[in-house]
């Protein structure tokens, strides 16, 4: 319960910031998004990776499907999910596509404590840490809300050249906002188990490999992958390193 709270109010925080601050901190969002992306593809490799094949033999195929899903999604949305905004119109279907990214990055929070459930498992005499739970749960956390604050962002940014209304404004954002707590919901209700587990992990993977590489490797700067840029890069990455529970 703790990360769909922490999730609805790094929306709402994101959503403040592009209604308040946003023209502000746009000259810093290639950098927040730089240094997102980095440690969201170090977690993958690092920690969601082994996990999912740990649990789930087929979570390459997950991982595949994963990424196309992502596809699929940006094509709706425009690009939305790496926190930049192509275009000034809100559109419904854009909305629909955020919301599903939204909640099905969130599932994988929902479930229980699947290592225990599942008997304990152990590969080659060594425990497999969850997650989910215990000293892993806060890098996904971590990773997953530097990743939804640009998305908010750029969604009430989009909302503010579309809806007059303020209370509109923030109806839709607050919709956006609660959609992973319906995500953490809908995975609860799952079989509890590791090959559960191990595709929820194979689809967020592939998911985030998406959003992590398109983020990296945007060519919004004219190609230039200056100095900062590297160095916000490698603190990710060496961040996604500290963090690895294992």
């Amino acid at each position: 319960m703790t990360a769909g709270i922490t999730l609805v109010l790094i929306a709402l925080m994101g959503g403040w910031m592009g209604e308040w601050v946003g023209d502000r901190f746009n000259r810093h969002m290639p950098l927040v998004l730089s240094f997102g992306g980095a440690f969201l593809l170090g977690l993958c490799f690092l920690h969601l990776l082994p996990e999912a094949f740990s649990m789930n033999f087929h979570a390459g195929q997950w991982v595949i499907a994963g990424f196309l899903i992502q596809i699929g999604l940006e094509f709706l949305s425009k690009g939305m999910e790496h926190g930049h905004v192509h275009g000034n119109r809100f559109g419904l279907i854009a909305f629909i596509s955020l919301c599903l990214h939204a909640l099905i990055e969130a599932m994988p929070f929902g479930l229980g404590d699947i290592a225990e459930a599942a008997g304990h498992h152990h590969h080659h005499g060594e425990h497999v840490h969850n997650h989910h739970t215990g000293g892993g749960t806060l890098p996904l956390l971590v990773g997953i809300s530097l990743h939804k604050l640009p998305v908010a962002l750029a969604l009430m940014t989009i909302l503010k050249a579309t809806v007059k209304s303020a209370v509109r404004r923030w109806a839709w954002l607050i919709v956006f906002a609660l959609i992973p707590v319906a995500g953490m919901g809908i995975a609860s209700s799952l079989p509890q188990n590791q090959a559960v587990f191990g595709a929820l992990n194979g689809i967020l993977v592939g998911i985030l490999l998406h959003i992590s590489t398109t983020i990296l490797f945007e060519t919004a700067d004219g190609h230039d992958f200056n100095a900062r840029k590297l160095l916000t890069v490698l603190a990710g990455l060496l961040m996604a390193f500290i963090a690895n529970p294992h």
